[in-house]
């Protein structure tokens, strides 16, 4: 039976923020004040550590030199806006932290009002605190069939297009439709969805720690920025080979490199994209999900292994393919590619970090500049 269901996600932490108490009311933030007016925004410190916990802290002020963003009241007439990206910080917090080494702009609008100036910070040395680039799966549970899953797709692919689409990697999983995978008593995107606390369709789970099913690319973003801050990666993932023949025949190594003792287990996910429309609601699909490991979902006793920091650990995978046989297209090899995930408990045994390439390519660890 279809699930029809959506839930809503009970967080909504925006990309940028990490030390503001939210608070709403009904000003209008747009509300324009009388008489011609200059305001300045400074900032508390130019450099900050990129640790997702360090803040910089602004402050407006006016003609007179009083710091308006210190009145309550008046602090909910203020944006503190990205000029890089142009995404404002959460109404009510006047803090920005990052988990990204580089130079951030800002400017203020007071009730419609942008400052006559902008300020430049700079966050550093996140490499201190997260060796490995973190590369956050982001498992779609969708379907054909799906009237609204059509917007997560296209926020998934402005995320992936995005600040953070080095960050992102999608898997797309199927459920009760052409695509579904068999898993199970059902199949993998019914399992992902409901394991994870889903009850509808579109849903997301983030690195098989938690799920939400809001579709916005706002949320969205701000989700992965949050995790990321959440939980650092502790080991990067290397595919030495990864080669597929016209039969769908597959031989992968990849490895894991940690930086933090613990046990680790890695796994493998085929993605295919260019896939037909099928009568669904999306002219294409991609990063559609045709083959998993045995421990697609969780760690494996069987198959996990302990290492210590700065260990590497190599895994050779061989397995094959299945077409789509329910959907008219020709098996193409050149349509897909893969993604190898490493399980860790120093990350309570959830996705730690991931890496994807082309069929017939291979990609090495990225380490944190």
């Amino acid at each position: 039976m279809k699930l029809h269901k959506f839930l809503v996600a009970a967080f909504a932490t925006l990309a940028f923020v990490a030390c503001g108490n939210n608070q709403t009311d009904d000003s209008d933030p747009n509300e324009k004040p009388d008489g011609e007016v200059t305001y300045t925004i400074a900032a508390d410190k130019e450099t900050f550590e990129a640790d997702g916990v360090d803040c910089v802290t602004f402050s407006v002020f006016d003609k007179d030199g009083n710091d308006i963003a210190l009145d309550a009241d008046m602090l909910k007439k203020i944006y503190f806006v990205n000029a890089n990206t142009d995404q404002r910080l959460e109404r009510n917090t006047k803090t920005f932290s990052s988990i990204r080494n580089g130079e951030f702009t800002f400017y203020a609008t007071i009730r419609g009002v942008r400052t006559s100036n902008e300020v430049t910070v700079t966050a550093q040395n996140r490499a201190t605190y997260e060796k490995y680039v973190h590369k956050v799966c982001v498992y779609q549970c969708t379907a054909t069939w799906c009237g609204y899953c059509p917007q997560m797709t296209e926020g998934l692919h402005k995320l992936r297009d995005g600040v953070n689409g080095n960050n992102v990697i999608i898997l797309a999983c199927h459920a009760q439709d052409n695509y579904a995978l068999p898993w199970g008593n059902y199949d993998l995107g019914t399992t992902v969805c409901v394991n994870n606390g889903g009850s509808g369709y579109p849903y997301a789970v983030y690195d098989m720690a938690f799920g939400a099913g809001q579709r916005t690319e706002s949320f969205l973003n701000s989700t992965i920025e949050s995790h990321m801050m959440a939980c650092p990666s502790t080991c990067g993932v290397k595919i030495s080979k990864a080669t597929m023949d016209g039969a769908g025949n597959v031989e992968l190594v990849a490895s894991v490199e940690v930086a933090r003792d613990g046990e680790y287990d890695l796994g493998y996910a085929v993605l295919a994209d260019n896939q037909p429309r099928d009568g669904g609601n999306e002219e294409q699909y991609h990063d559609v999900v045709a083959a998993v490991s045995s421990n697609f979902m969780k760690m494996s006793n069987d198959t996990k292994v302990s290492l210590k920091a700065g260990e590497e650990y190599t895994k050779t995978f061989t397995f094959k393919v299945e077409p789509f046989t329910a959907v008219n297209v020709a098996f193409n090899p050149s349509n897909y590619k893969v993604v190898v995930f490493a399980h860790s408990n120093a990350n309570a045994g959830v996705i730690d970090n991931a890496n994807t390439c082309a069929f017939g390519q291979s990609v090495d660890y990225e380490y944190t500049k």
